[in-house]
């Protein structure tokens, strides 16, 4: 008679606990897709930022060599054929540490809000 009973339980609870089981499922499932969708989205966005940065970069640092190239004397300049390179490249790793810094104090200020 127990046994009869068991099956009797399990066949009536069965059909409950699959269907429950089913929409977990499918709840968790969503809940992934929609991460992997968002993170897609944030590291898709970050790399096109990143991209579009470095063109801007290099536009800047072509108009800061021209830059320096007329402002050095030509003589100057023949003499020292690298040192128009060498101050563009000064001014543009000052300008890259203090973007840096700046950027990093946003960070953490974003970090110590959440």
């Amino acid at each position: 008679m127990p046994l009869k009973a068991a099956k009797k339980i399990i066949e009536e609870e069965a059909p409950d606990l699959i269907e429950k089981t089913i929409e977990k499922t499918k709840n968790h499932a969503r809940e992934k897709t929609l991460y992997l969708h968002s993170q897609f989205k944030e590291h898709s966005s970050t790399a096109i930022i990143a991209a579009l940065s470095l063109v801007i970069g290099l536009v800047w640092k072509d108009l800061v060599v021209k830059v320096v190239d007329n402002l050095l004397k030509p003589h100057i300049a023949s003499r020292y054929p690298y040192l128009s390179e060498l101050i563009t490249a000064v001014i543009v790793t000052i300008f890259a540490i203090l973007v840096m810094a700046f950027v990093s104090r946003w960070a953490k200020k974003e970090e110590k809000k959440s």
